[in-house]
């Protein structure tokens, strides 16, 4: 009954919010059912064969998600996942209802979720994951979270709830330390030592006199070690084998979480050997916002990024910047964006010295513009307006790139979709 009650219910909010034309919106339904019909998640869920797999951490999460889910789909599974990154226990709640049949059946062999970081716990008191990914812990919405301690405490409390194996990064020691607490296997990804210059810690985005002990080497076996890599292609080692991809999602940073897609691949499919995972995960799109590329109407493209932290700000910068293209940078102080942005002043934006940053938006645009000139970034115009600056934008004759905070990234995403065109 309860399976029944919360499904209809879940789809019935959905079509009154997609009747109203709203953006955003994907945890409401899951807000209604989560208050009106307790239980509901656990109930759902425990219908899957192959249970859930948990991916948390502080970056990387939608991306990571995607990479699994298509992996896993590509070789006979169903799948139910949050595909838009609506990943507090309500917007997984949401996704469930939309995916249910009518009657509360799911039709699907194994749940693949990203999750909040705080938010997963709350998660795990109700559905005991078999797998989790705990995939790296920096500072994030420090009004929600903190320091960066408190942000590994939640993530590293995710894995040790997994009931059959953990995948972690062996290069975030918070979390390879508390790996070690683990009554279950555990297995790792990293990169190979000389490319570590290119995943900073979150220790190693601030000058220190000394090095943390929290930086030094933890010698533990790696499932998969990304070798190298070169504009799109990337080399692996997975096991003993030695494999070379060139990847649809780009970014430096998606090499990474393509090594931790991996690794956690290899525990759900043990079956399917690396070279096919590999050529699989060569086919992967980019995520909901993550690096997703368009076609405007006037012939030039147009890329959205979210950024969300200092360290995915920089890793942003370092992956997509062209002194060719015009930059947008928009941010929002909202609950969603996180409501102290004291964040910005970590970040290094000195890469946009040459080029052309057109507009600053949102609620934070004279703050962001600030923020650009004591790095002697020239602005082109301040528009605190989404809508203004983004039709301002897209008539620039040029390339152009967007770095977004989340609820920005949201609405900019819908304009996207309704009047640009279409997704490379």
């Amino acid at each position: 009954m309860r399976k029944t009650v919360g499904t209809l219910l879940g789809k019935s909010v959905a079509g009154a919010v997609k009747l109203r034309g709203r953006s955003g919106g994907q945890a409401l339904p899951g807000l209604v059912v989560e208050t009106l019909v307790p239980g509901y998640l656990g109930v759902m869920l425990r219908q899957l064969k192959d249970g859930v797999v948990i991916i948390t951490g502080t970056n990387g999460k939608t991306t990571t998600t995607k990479m699994v889910v298509e992996l896993l789909r590509g070789n006979g599974k169903r799948v139910l996942t949050n595909p838009t990154g609506s990943n507090l226990t309500r917007g997984i709640i949401s996704s469930v209802s939309q995916q249910a049949r009518h009657a509360g059946r799911l039709p699907f062999d194994i749940a693949v979720f990203e999750l909040d970081e705080a938010y997963a716990r709350q998660f795990t008191d109700v559905v005991k994951p078999r797998y989790v990914l705990g995939l790296n812990a920096s500072r994030d919405q420090l009004d929600r979270f903190g320091e960066v301690d408190k942000v590994a405490e939640f993530v590293s409390g995710t894995m040790l709830s997994a009931t059959q194996g953990i995948t972690t990064n062996a290069d975030d020691k918070r979390l390879s330390m508390a790996a070690k607490a683990a009554k279950v296997p555990v297995t790792y990804f990293g990169v190979a030592p000389s490319l570590l210059k290119y995943f900073p810690r979150d220790d190693e985005l601030v000058a220190v006199d000394a090095p943390s002990p929290i930086l030094e080497a933890t010698n533990v076996p790696l499932a998969v070690e990304l070798l190298s890599f070169k504009n799109d292609a990337a080399r692996y080692r997975i096991g003993q084998e030695t494999l070379d991809v060139t990847l649809q999602v780009t970014g430096q940073h998606n090499f990474q979480n393509a090594a931790a897609a991996l690794a956690l691949a290899r525990l759900l499919l043990p079956d399917v050997e690396p070279a096919a995972l590999v050529e699989q995960l060569s086919r992967v799109k980019p995520a909901f916002g993550r690096g997703q590329t368009f076609r405007l109407k006037n012939g030039s493209e147009l890329q959205l990024n979210l950024v969300k932290n200092p360290a995915s700000f920089r890793q942003g910068l370092a992956s997509y910047v062209n002194p060719s293209a015009k930059v947008m940078v928009a941010i929002n102080d909202h609950l969603a964006d996180g409501r102290d942005m004291s964040w910005l002043w970590d970040v290094d934006f000195t890469s946009l010295r040459d080029c052309d940053v057109a507009l600053t938006a949102g609620t934070r645009a004279i703050d962001m513009a600030l923020r650009l000139q004591y790095d002697q970034v020239s602005v082109g115009a301040v528009e605190p307006d989404i809508d203004e600056a983004m039709t301002k934008f897209c008539v620039l004759p040029s390339d152009k790139v967007i770095f977004a905070t989340y609820t920005p990234m949201l609405h900019l995403h819908a304009m996207l979709e309704r009047k640009a065109g279409k997704e490379l």
